[in-house]
């Protein structure tokens, strides 16, 4: 009777170890976010809208599906605006993928950075965020991020 419960409890531990061992291995490798470069959408009066598009690599081997990304943006040491992304969006497999973001902004307490935005080709920037994306094994991951750096602003052809 003792031998059988001994048994039994080592088969459940061996059962566990094997369990854990598979898990850590379907466990995904977190996406790493970069600002890939900003688009000037429209500018006006009172302010402006800008295209701001990140470049998301997946180390992982297959697709994940984001669901939602939250970040704020600092240009030239201010900030400029906090971007939010509610609809699903897909991460290739073992790639990058740019995901653009709108992003609205007012003249008011960003001229400093408006002006980079306007004469220069590049701007120095900051971005702090989350992304949610689904895994394979059903749960959803938060990927924070950050960066900083220098990127391109491109203005939009009309």
């Amino acid at each position: 009777m003792r031998t059988t419960r001994l048994l039994l409890l080592a088969g459940l531990a061996a059962t566990a170890a094997c369990a854990g061992g598979s898990l850590a291995t379907l466990a995904p490798l977190r996406p790493v976010v970069r600002l890939h470069h900003l688009s000037i959408k429209s500018i006006g009066l009172a302010g402006g809208a800008l295209d701001v598009v990140l470049a998301f690599h997946n180390p992982n081997r297959v697709a994940l599906k984001g669901t939602r990304l939250n970040a704020g943006l600092d240009i030239e040491s201010t900030h400029f605006g906090d971007i939010a992304l509610n609809e699903p969006f897909q991460l290739t497999a073992s790639d990058t993928s740019l995901i653009t973001v709108p992003l609205t902004f007012q003249w008011s307490g960003v001229g400093a950075a408006a002006r980079s935005l306007l004469n220069y080709g590049s701007v120095n920037y900051r971005i702090n965020g989350t992304a949610s994306v689904d895994t394979p094994v059903g749960t959803s991951l938060d990927v924070p991020f950050s960066g900083q750096g220098n990127v391109p602003l491109l203005k939009a052809v009309r």
